[in-house]
């Protein structure tokens, strides 16, 4: 008999192996860029990086993320079809999602550049080795690594196993929960606060549809409108850091209120049609005692540890450079 009980301990192992593999993979990949640099193979390693960033996203989607998920998977026998929702989301609902992304694009980007505005007076942040797509067939492949691939195997941990884990203590705690992990998840201090939206509206999607595809689509549908955006208003000269005027950012922001207001009124919509589709656990206890529960739990302490190391590693270098 297949098991549709999937433990928080389990779940939070599982995030746990993914942090601990990532960092490992980080370890290795700088030492074999410095390796690289110093016997002149390669000018940097940004450009290191941003020449083989599909690679290194594959490698770090399917086996680091998606892998401890499978293995977990198996060894327990659990019911696929239970804890990673494998039903139709329904055509309204989908139109609705496709129709939310780009509001819900401006939203997350506004929140973002407000972080990234306020760093940069730490020091020059540097922009993410992504390549910007100049042609379709370099499109093509953005969309299957940056978008396709990432709203798969993210989908399947956080909006499959953790959501579903996280779930006996209360469904909206379990989707408060599980948004707070996607946004440590991207271990970038200037990319936290969007994915942490992000997370609140993907997992939002998921339980109101009871359909992981839910969420597939829409973080499909984030990255894609990220890519579509580079590849129409790529520049010749792409910039080496990141840099936002007080103007640019209160232009960021209004977009991201309009999307905001458009966003409440689709949401209002899908949530009357997806009325008789989900259904909602009650808590268990108390916000407190979720908390200290939560972070109490010696894999989450390791993850915090981890993530806060990172990320005064991260302001000191931008203070520093």
């Amino acid at each position: 008999m297949k098991n549709k009980k999937v433990t928080v301990t389990g779940a939070n192992i599982v995030f746990l192996a993914f942090v601990l593999s990532y960092m490992l993979s980080q370890f290795i990949l700088s030492v074999f860029m410095s390796i690289l640099v110093f016997t002149g193979s390669i000018d940097s390693p940004v450009q290191f990086i941003k020449n083989n960033i599909y690679i290194l996203t594959f490698v770090n989607e399917y086996f680091l993320i998606l892998g401890p998920v499978l293995i977990y998977a198996f060894a327990k026998n659990i019911d696929f079809k239970y804890v990673f929702r494998f039903k139709s989301p329904g055509l309204l609902p989908t139109i609705l999602i496709i129709l939310m992304a780009v509001p819900a694009y401006f939203v997350a980007l506004a929140l973002n550049s407000t972080v990234i505005y306020f760093l940069q007076f730490i020091g020059r942040i540097p922009t993410q080795p992504i390549p910007v797509p100049r042609n379709i067939p370099e499109l093509l492949a953005g969309l299957f690594f940056i978008a396709a691939t990432p709203g798969i195997c993210e989908e399947m941990l956080h909006r499959g196993l953790i959501l579903r884990a996280y779930e006996r203590r209360g469904t909206i705690k379990a989707l408060v929960i599980s948004s707070i992990f996607f946004g440590i998840f991207h271990f970038d201090i200037t990319n936290l606060l969007g994915p942490i939206f992000l997370g609140l509206l993907i997992g939002y999607y998921v339980i109101r549809t009871d359909s992981i595809f839910a969420g597939i689509i829409a973080h499909f549908l984030n990255n894609a409108f990220a890519e579509l955006l580079q590849f129409f208003l790529a520049q010749e000269v792409e910039a080496e850091y990141l840099s936002i005027s007080g103007r640019d950012l209160l232009a960021t922001i209004l977009y991201g209120m309009a999307g905001l207001i458009v966003l409440s009124i689709l949401i209002t919509i899908f949530k009357k049609v997806t009325n008789k589709r989900s259904t909602y656990k009650p808590p268990i206890s108390s916000v407190r005692d979720d908390i200290i529960s939560v972070i109490s739990h010696w894999p989450i302490i390791i993850i915090i540890l981890v993530y806060t190391v990172t990320a005064a590693f991260y302001l000191l270098t931008l203070a520093l450079v």
